[in-house]
């Protein structure tokens, strides 16, 4: 399959579906009974498994050089457009990221700015600058995420970079 066809959009969805049908085999493979058939419906699965593993690296090498070719959003952008102002914002991550690992697919809330940086923000926003810093989030919908993982997302937060989009 040639990946270089995909939008990073696109190849999030790739990416997900792959992870779907891989975890759907691995458990028909669990779930095999044992009778005259199973041999070789294990070395069909067993077939497919390690494709799907294949082409989940590849389709995460290329998300990940996507990705570092421009960055989507900067922290500055982020300050200015929903923390200055504390409006709410969805926050997408890219399936690939380690945010997206720890709080989800999305967070929606609140983008939180250390007070004692304000200054430097405003100054690196006026000289239109774009880096790729954390982003600290008060999550305000989800009853479902656990408080402990809301704490991080309060103190550690994600980096801008592993932002897919923004509603």
């Amino acid at each position: 399959m040639d990946l270089t066809q995909f939008d990073i959009d696109g190849l999030q969805r790739l990416h997900i579906g792959c992870q779907n049908i891989l975890k759907d085999h691995k458990n028909q493979l669990d779930e095999l009974p044992q009778d005259e058939f199973s041999d070789i419906m294990t070395e069909v699965l067993r077939q497919k498994i390690a494709s799907f593993e294949t082409q989940i690296v590849l389709i995460e090498e290329r998300i990940r050089e996507i990705n570092a070719e421009k960055l989507r959003f900067s922290t500055e952008f982020m300050f200015w457009n929903y923390g200055i102002h504390q409006r709410s914002v969805q926050v997408h991550f890219l399936t690939t990221s380690n945010a997206y690992k720890v709080y989800g697919p999305y967070v929606t809330g609140q983008v939180l700015f250390d007070k004692s940086k304000l200054q430097e923000l405003i100054e690196k926003v006026e000289a239109k600058g774009h880096s790729d810093g954390k982003i600290t989030f008060e999550e305000i919908v989800s009853n479902e995420m656990p408080e402990d993982v809301k704490e991080k997302l309060r103190t550690e937060g994600f980096y801008a970079s592993e932002i897919s989009l923004i509603y």
